[in-house]
């Protein structure tokens, strides 16, 4: 019974432990110093309508287009930081230049805020790249998808065309949901619940054990048990014997002397253990006779 208790003792501190860890690992992770970079591209944004008998033209600047695409690419602070006046390049380099011409474009802060989001320099196209300079006044953190920065780009192209971002002092990571603080609280949440529900399934089958398999183990290996202790019983005659350890007593008196001694031994455990400790034991009193060997 005390090694059943050391065990469940055991297994709440290790619970204890892992809960520890994974909380400090959980606090670890909400200080990742990174922004995460989501782009949605969208070659069949508008398309001129196709009708016969009609004359629908599509035009940008005065210029006809048969199709023209949109692509935003947005930032997400999911750290546990707040970034002011930070200032932002953002690269675009088509797969074929030749193929992709940047017809619009605006910037738009979080909750649609254009004041927040100033543009350092005017886009530029170097022969390969397109290259964009913004100084964002605030880029608060945030536990969902809200951005702090989105670039909305209307564009001539069917290839979706490399990006590259850099940020002062902060790094800048592919997208994932998974990094959100709201969603590593749901993982936190549900690592802690499954914890607690094994450490409960382990008491459940700790307490089945002590209730069910115990009891009957006892009843089960009454006789080898019994034999066991007449066993020790007579090693304790034979030592005595041997030695003239008791002079003057005969073998029933020393049997029955061996017999009492073990008994009241036993009979003091038994009375120390509590009844959940007795019931693991089948409810099996000590009995003198179980140590009295034959002569």
């Amino acid at each position: 019974m005390n090694d059943t208790w050391k065990n469940i003792l055991i297994s709440l501190l290790s619970a204890f432990l892992a809960f520890a860890t994974s909380y400090y690992f959980y606090t670890e992770q909400l200080e990742i110093n990174k922004l995460d970079l989501h782009k949605d591209f969208d070659k069949n944004y508008f398309s001129k309508p196709k009708f016969p008998s009609d004359n629908i033209v599509l035009t940008v600047n005065n210029e006809e287009k048969e199709q023209l695409g949109i692509m935003k690419i947005s930032l997400v602070n999911f750290s546990t930081k707040n970034y002011l006046d930070i200032p932002i390049k953002i690269k675009l380099t088509p797969i074929d230049a030749k193929n992709f011409k940047i017809l619009s474009y605006s910037a738009v802060g979080e909750k649609e805020f254009y004041d927040n989001i100033t543009e350092e320099k005017k886009m530029k196209f170097d022969g390969e790249s397109y290259n964009f300079s913004y100084i964002v006044s605030s880029m608060n953190r945030t536990e969902k998808s809200d951005y702090g920065l989105q670039l909305r780009i209307l564009f001539e192209g069917n290839e979706e065309p490399k990006i590259s971002i850099s940020a002062k002092n902060v790094s800048v990571q592919d997208y994932d949901v998974s990094h959100s603080p709201y969603q590593k609280n749901l993982n936190f949440k549900a690592s802690l619940f499954g914890i607690g529900a094994l450490i409960v399934l382990f008491i459940i089958v700790m307490f089945l054990m002590l209730a069910i398999l115990s009891p009957i183990i006892s009843w089960s290996t009454r006789k080898s048990d019994v034999k066991n202790r007449q066993k020790y019983a007579k090693e304790l005659f034979d030592v005595i014997k041997s030695e003239s350890l008791q002079t003057g007593t005969t073998d029933e008196e020393l049997r029955d002397f061996i017999a009492t001694m073990l008994y009241k031994q036993q009979l003091e455990r038994w009375n120390n253990k509590t009844i959940i400790g007795k019931w693991s034991l089948g409810m099996i009193a000590p009995n003198i006779e179980d140590h009295r060997i034959e002569l």
